[in-house]
């Protein structure tokens, strides 16, 4: 009779003699410092790790500091929204890029400003919209969250934020 052979033998047997690229392996090696810098701000944000954990953590990472500060500020600057309480990451991004958070507040503030506007603007062609369908009134307030454009437009501002604030060094 045969031998019985586990999933992991006939695996191994397999893939004897394959290895990974360079570009795989840093491919890879980039996909698990990014997991890594999501986790480190996901806790930061959460309060279960302090700025100074993380920079004791990065100041240990040796050869991979740098694309890791990167991937720290990439994902700092993403969870920045208009509008919302951005205090933790404001200051965490000010401490990573050393720069000072007047700076971060104020391109902050002029996004928010362009997105208030915007609003404003796309407030009253809705309004106009239902107007043109028969639908007026003192008692009718369109519901710009609930419509699509609106929020593209919305995305659109959150990506240029985010570009922005990922360009500051």
């Amino acid at each position: 009779m045969g031998k019985i052979r586990s999933t992991l033998d006939i695996v191994m047997e397999r893939t004897r003699g394959m290895s990974m690229s360079r570009e795989d392996r840093d491919r890879l090696r980039e996909k698990e410092l990014s997991d890594t810098a999501r986790a480190w701000v996901q806790k930061y944000l959460g309060n279960r790790m302090t700025w100074e954990d993380i920079s004791t953590r990065l100041d240990s990472a040796g050869q991979d500091r740098p694309l890791l500060s990167t991937l720290l500020k990439d994902e700092l600057a993403s969870d920045i929204r208009p509008g919302n309480d951005n205090e933790r990451p404001i200051q965490a991004l000010g401490r990573l890029c050393g720069v000072d958070r007047d700076r971060i507040m104020t391109i902050i503030g002029s996004h928010e400003q362009e997105l208030n506007n915007r609003m404003t603007r796309h407030l009253e062609l809705l309004k106009t919209r239902l107007e043109d369908e028969g639908i007026r009134g003192t008692a009718v307030i369109p519901n710009a969250a609930q419509d699509p454009s609106w929020q593209d437009v919305v995305r659109e501002a959150q990506e240029r934020l985010t570009a922005e604030l990922r360009a500051l060094s």
